[in-house]
């Protein structure tokens, strides 16, 4: 006997999915636009993917879900296209500060949104920032011998039509010590280290690629990010040690030595300089080289 077999109903959230992965790759490789730069802009555009998701509500009360479900795709279609191919002039800024006289040591905070960033060093000012995107603000003031400077990208609000990647480049003062501490969103980001001389390192935020350079100098560095790609450069003369926690791939080179939580560098109790590295890292990995 025959049994009658009903053509399986498609599933208007799988299709949708499926569309917007196969778009989320067709439009990357169409553009230079980076998938996180899009990814946050789409964040951005949440309004109108909730008037979409409402619309096919509407339709679906009606028995009408298949109209409902295309108009809902017209609208992601629309939506990526937008945040991979939106052409918005971007401010360019330009912006340093000298070093003033009596400070021994600089507190630095950075307030970082998505885009792209490197973080540097100059030997002639406190700081000097270039690049293009949101408004960068930066503040200083100093008491006693301790300067304390914040740069941030500030935004009043998030809007779909003003938001736009950002792209900057800040140098810091490589005369002074400082302490640096970072508070980030979605970001691509390079340390160099190498020219500054960093005593403590703090960075805290969501999903990140990261470079980070160590130059010759004695740092605590406290890393503590969700899902994160992070490759970490060292000099073969300073002593390092890493304590990791979270669901990482960490890789270290092949002399270093085991320890309960981490690993350590075979120079670690003789050099002169170390760097002692604690990883919260929610998902993501983790890789150590020599500079």
């Amino acid at each position: 006997m025959e049994l009658d077999k009903k053509p399986k109903k498609a599933e208007v959230g799988g299709v949708l999915f499926a569309l917007f992965i196969i778009l989320l790759g067709a439009f990357s490789l169409m553009t230079d636009t980076s998938i996180l730069t899009a990814l946050f802009r789409l964040v951005a555009l949440w309004p109108v993917l909730v008037i979409g998701f409402g619309v096919w509500l509407i339709f679906k009360n009606f028995e009408q879900e298949k109209i409902g479900a295309v108009i809902l795709a017209i609208i992601l279609v629309g939506a990526l296209y937008f945040a991979f191919f939106r052409v918005q002039p971007q401010m360019e800024a330009f912006d340093q500060g000298e070093i003033p006289s009596g400070i021994t040591n600089l507190d630095v905070y950075l307030e970082l949104w998505a885009g792209e960033y490197f973080i540097g060093s100059t030997s002639e000012n406190l700081y000097m920032t270039e690049g293009q995107g949101d408004p960068l603000e930066t503040e200083f003031f100093a008491s006693g011998s301790t300067g304390y400077l914040d740069i941030a990208v500030r935004e009043e609000a998030i809007s779909p039509f003003t938001q736009p990647g950002n792209e900057y480049s800040i140098f810091l003062s490589e005369q002074i010590p400082l302490t640096l501490e970072v508070d980030s969103g979605v970001i691509s980001c390079s340390f160099d280290f190498s020219g500054l001389e960093v005593e403590e390192f703090n960075l805290d935020g969501g999903v990140s690629s990261l470079e980070i350079i160590f130059g010759e100098a004695s740092t605590e560095a406290n890393i503590d990010m969700g899902i994160s790609s992070i490759s970490i450069k060292v000099p073969t003369t300073v002593g390092v040690e890493i304590i990791t926690d979270g669901l990482v791939s960490l890789s270290v080179p092949s002399d270093w030595v085991k320890t309960d939580d981490g690993y350590r560098s075979p120079n670690y109790n003789t050099a002169q300089y170390r760097i002692v590295i604690t990883s919260t890292v929610g998902i993501g990995s983790i890789h150590i080289s020599y500079v």
